[in-house]
C-alpha cells in the first residue's frame, strides 16, 4: 500500500523540538535562580543520572518495539502482495483505492496502472450487469456478496479454454469498516476460477450425452421386453396346443385300448400325460414370471404378518393332518406393492410347508431382523434344509437342489421370488444346513 492517504508530519518536527528546547532552557534558567544547597548536589547528581538510564531504557524498548511493528508490516505486506487471490479496495464510487501483486498479475496490468482506474473496465462488457448487481446488495445490506463473472486481462492473455482475454473469476465482497462520515468503501477478493468452470460445463454436457443415451437405452429395452413378451405368450400359445393334444390322445388310448395294452405299455403313457402335464404347468410359471416382471409397482402399506397368516392359514387348509408350529410376528407393516408382497409369501412360506413334510413335528417362523443396517424380513424353517456350498444356485430358474422325487417343484418359485424382491430394490439370500432347516432373507429397501 502506498501512503499518499497518511498525514505527513516531518516538516512540523523541527519546528517541536526548538519550542521544546527554548522552554527547557526557560525551566533550567529558573532552577538556577533558586540553587540547591551544596549538600544537595549530589543527590540531584544521582537523580539525574537514574532518569537518564530510565530514559535510555525507555528509548531501546522503543527501538526494539519499532523494528518488531516494521518486520511485522513487511510480512504483512509480503503476504498481501503474494497472497493466492487478488485483493483490492473499492471506493464508493466504484474506484480501485489499492492493489495487492496477484490482483494485477491476474488482470494483466501494472499495479500502478490499476490503482485510481474503476474496476468495472476490467469486467467483461456482457457481465458487467453482474458486478453492478454485486455491488448494490453489498452497499444495500452491508453484508459479504459473492458472485461469478468474467474479468478482462488487459495483456489479452487467455485464461484457459475460453475466448482470449477472458476469464471467469470468483468474486467476494465484505464491506470496509469507515469513521462517521467517510464514503463507505469494501473489499473485493477474486480468484481465476476457468479451468473449475470448464470442467462444470465438460461435466454438464457430459451428463446430457449420458441421459440421451439411458433413455435411448431405456426405449430399447422397453421396445426389447415387449417383444420378449409377445413371444413368451405365443411360445406358449403355441407350445400348449400340442401338450393338450398329447394328454388328450394319450388318456383316450389308455381308455380305448386297456385291453390289448400290458402294465407296462400304460405306465408309458401315463408317464407321457404327467410329463406334457408337467410342460404345461412350467409353461404357465414362465408366464407368471413374465408378469411378475411387468407388473406395474404400487407401493402401499401392507400388513406382511397378517398376509403371512393367511398364506399359512391355506396351508393348514390343503393339509390339515401336518402338525406345524408357526410364529409369526406382529405388526410387519411394510411399504410394498401388495399384489407382488403376497407371491413372494406364497412362495417362501410354500417352501417352508413343502420342506418340512417329512418331519413328524415342524416350526416355521416369520420375523424381522437387522442386516447391516436395514430391516431384513425372514421366513425360516426346520425342514430338510439344504447344502450352503449350492446357494448360489437357488434363485435361478429351473434350479433345483432336491430331486423330484423327494420334494415336487419346477425350480421357478425362488426365482421370481428374486426377480420380485430386486422389482422393490431390495435382495433376498438364504442360510441353510442339511437337515437344520433354512432362512430365507429378504429386504424391501424404501419401506419404513
Amino acid at each position: 500500500m502506498d501512503d499518499a492517504g497518511r498525514p505527513r508530519t516531518k516538516k512540523a518536527a523541527p519546528r517541536a523540538a526548538g519550542e521544546l528546547r527554548r522552554k527547557a532552557e526557560e525551566r533550567l534558567d529558573g532552577l538556577a535562580a533558586a540553587a540547591p544547597a551544596p549538600e544537595d548536589t549530589p543527590a540531584i547528581v544521582h537523580e539525574l543520572r537514574v532518569h537518564q538510564i530510565e530514559l535510555e531504557m525507555q528509548n531501546e524498548e522503543l527501538r526494539g518495539a519499532r523494528l518488531q511493528l516494521e518486520e511485522q508490516r513487511a510480512k504483512y505486506f509480503e503476504l498481501f502482495d503474494l497472497a493466492p487471490v487478488g485483493y483490492l479496495t473499492i471506493s464508493d464510487k466504484g474506484v480501485v483505492g489499492d492493489a495487492n501483486l496477484t490482483a494485477a498479475r491476474l488482470l494483466g496490468v501494472e499495479r500502478q496502472l490499476l490503482v485510481g482506474q474503476p474496476f468495472s473496465a476490467f469486467v467483461f462488457a456482457p457481465d458487467r450487469d453482474v458486478y453492478y448487481l454485486h455491488q448494490r446488495m453489498l452497499e444495500q445490506t452491508g453484508e459479504p456478496q459473492t458472485c461469478e463473472l468474467r474479468l478482462q486481462r488487459v495483456n489479452g492473455e487467455a485464461g484457459g479454454d475460453v475466448e482470449a482475454g477472458h476469464f471467469w473469476a470468483h468474486l467476494e465482497g465484505r464491506p470496509l469498516p469507515t469513521a462517521d462520515g467517510e464514503p463507505p468503501s469494501s473489499w473485493l477478493t477474486f480468484s481465476d476460477v476457468d479451468a473449475q468452470v470448464a470442467v462444470a460445463e465438460q461435466i454438464r454436457r457430459l451428463n446430457e450425452v449420458l441421459e440421451a443415451r439411458v433413455l435411448a437405452r431405456t426405449a430399447e429395452l422397453g421396445a426389447a421386453n415387449k417383444e420378449l413378451e409377445a413371444f413368451v405368450y405365443s411360445a406358449s400359445h403355441d407350445l400348449r396346443a400340442p401338450l393338450r393334444a398329447i394328454d388328450g390322445f394319450s388318456q383316450m388310448v389308455i381308455e380305448d385300448a386297456s385291453g390289448r395294452l400290458d402294465n407296462a405299455d400304460q405306465e408309458h403313457l401315463q408317464r407321457v400325460r404327467a410329463a406334457a402335464q408337467r410342460m404345461g404347468r412350467l409353461i404357465d410359471h414362465l408366464l407368471d414370471l413374465s408378469r411378475a416382471a411387468h407388473h406395474d409397482l404400487v407401493r402401499e402399506k401392507a400388513d406382511l404378518s397378517v398376509m403371512a397368516a393367511a398364506v399359512i392359514a391355506d396351508l393348514r387348509n390343503a393339509a390339515p393332518a401336518r402338525r406345524v408350529e408357526t410364529v409369526i410376528q406382529p405388526g410387519l407393516v411394510v411399504d410394498a406393492d401388495a399384489t407382488l408382497l403376497e407371491v413372494i409369501l406364497v412362495n417362501l412360506l410354500g417352501n417352508a410347508w413343502k420342506f418340512t413334510s417329512r418331519h413328524g413335528a415342524a416350526r416355521i417362523a416369520v420375523g424381522v431382523t437387522d442386516a447391516d443396517g436395514e430391516r431384513a424380513f425372514f421366513v425360516r424353517d426346520d425342514g430338510a434344509g439344504f447344502d450352503p456350498g449350492h446357494a448360489e444356485h437357488l434363485f435361478g430358474p429351473f434350479q433345483r437342489l432336491h430331486s423330484t422325487e423327494e420334494f415336487e417343484g419346477d425350480g421357478i418359485g425362488l426365482a421370481t421370488v428374486q426377480r420380485l424382491v430386486a422389482r422393490h430394490g431390495g435382495r433376498v439370500w438364504a442360510e441353510a444346513e442339511v437337515e437344520k432347516g433354512a432362512t430365507f432373507y429378504f429386504t424391501l429397501p424404501g419401506e419404513e
